[in-house]
C-alpha cells in the first residue's frame, strides 16, 4: 500500500482548486480504483475524492497503474496517465530482527527500526 499525494492550482492565478473532484482509476482500462484514505483500512467509494482549501489531495492505494483525472465547476478537466505506485523497499531488506539495536528490518512492508 502506497500512500499519493498532491495538489491542483488555476495555471493563471496559482491559486489553489479547492472542492476539485479528483478520481482515481485503473491504467489502462479506466474503471474506479480501489483506494483508501489511509493505510488500506478506510475505503474512498467509487475511488472518488475533493480537493481540500489548499487544493490538496492524498489516497492510499496497492502498487500498480493508475489515472488521475480532475474535474469540476468551471475548471477544464486534466487526465494524468500511469500514476505509477511502487514500493521502495529493497527486495533483498532481511525480515529477521536484527543482530544489534538500530538496523533496519522490514516487518511485511514496514520498515522498523530495533
Amino acid at each position: 500500500m502506497q500512500q499519493y499525494q498532491n495538489s491542483v492550482a488555476n495555471t493563471a492565478t496559482g491559486l489553489p482548486l479547492v472542492a476539485a473532484t479528483v478520481q482515481v482509476n485503473t491504467y489502462p482500462g479506466g474503471a474506479p480504483a480501489t483506494i483508501y484514505s489511509d493505510n488500506g483500512i478506510t475505503p474512498i467509494p467509487g475511488g472518488t475524492l475533493t480537493t481540500d482549501s489548499n487544493g490538496r489531495f492524498s489516497f492510499y492505494a496497492a502498487d500498480g497503474h493508475y489515472q488521475i483525472v480532475v474535474s469540476g465547476s468551471g475548471i477544464t478537466t486534466q487526465t494524468i496517465n500511469d500514476v505509477i505506485l511502487v514500493d521502495i523497499l529493497p527486495a533483498d531488506l532481511p525480515t529477521a530482527l536484527p543482530s544489534s539495536a538500530g538496523k533496519l528490518w522490514n516487518d511485511g512492508g514496514v520498515i522498523s527500526s530495533s
